[in-house]
């Protein structure tokens, strides 16, 4: 019997120290990538570590280089408004660690420079030789209108052609609006936004013990995930038990239960 024992304990050892190396590699090759910045390597170095062992430092990691990669995905498409939003919520993450922290420096230059780049230049209304005076009247091509008027060669607009160029002028800006509108609403959110939603939902602050982790991706592209807690059996060594199963969708953000 105390063979077996000390059999059972040596298996145990050698299982726990497999997982370690394993977390260890995949934080070191994340971390690798994370200075060559390639942040969607990084991530899912990061992905495997936290999978393999929920550490607070795996956690930070992954969730800031997923932001990160997402990010600079959305600047080389020229989403900026997609990656501003990204960028946002990276430079507002709360890092503790040395990486996280380099992370976050780097989401707030990048959000400057898109800041920066969305800002279109203003196009003047009056072409060359064109002017507009209150005083003397709208010239026409250079030509005072009082002139124009004593010249018959000089073409002027009909009052009906300036109302229909008025029209069209004012309601450029509303179509513009609407597509920047429905390009938001388009917008998926972060995993680390679904996350902290579940959390909400389940109401972590109520129940301490309670852990989350993600799953996957299922066939509707929703995020889901675990939430479980660790019990403590001083027979077995401790087991988790799952709490329950949630997915969260990630346009209208609305979280569920999995039955």
């Amino acid at each position: 019997m105390k063979k077996l024992s000390v059999f059972i304990l040596m298996m145990v050892f050698i299982v726990t120290g497999c997982t370690t190396r394993v977390y260890d590699s995949n934080m070191e090759l994340g971390k690798s990538q994370l200075k060559e910045e390639n942040y969607l390597e990084a991530y899912e170095a990061f992905e495997l570590a936290y999978e393999d062992d929920q550490t607070t430092e795996a956690k930070e990691l992954m969730e800031l280089s997923e932001l990160l990669s997402k990010g600079m995905k959305k600047y080389e498409e020229q989403d900026f408004d997609g990656a501003q939003a990204l960028f946002q919520e990276a430079a507002a993450y709360k890092a503790k660690f040395e990486e996280g922290k380099s992370m976050v420096k780097k989401a707030n230059e990048m959000l400057k420079e898109t800041e920066s780049a969305s800002i279109e230049p203003v196009e003047e209304d009056t072409a060359p030789g064109e002017t507009m005076d209150e005083d003397k009247g709208e010239e026409v091509e250079g030509v005072p209108e009082s002139e124009a008027e004593d010249n018959p060669a000089v073409e002027t607009e009909t009052p009906k052609e300036a109302q229909e160029e008025e029209k069209a002028v004012q309601e450029e800006p509303v179509e513009k609006e609407t597509v920047v509108e429905e390009k938001e609403s388009d917008e998926s959110i972060s995993k680390a936004t679904a996350e902290q939603l579940v959390k909400d939902f389940v109401k972590f602050d109520e129940n301490p013990q309670l852990q989350i982790h993600y799953d996957h991706d299922d066939e509707k592209e929703d995020y889901i995930f675990q939430v479980f807690e660790v019990v403590n059996d001083s027979n077995e060594g401790g087991h988790t038990a799952t709490w329950g199963w949630y997915g969260v969708n990630k346009k209208t953000k609305e979280v569920y239960e999995l039955m």
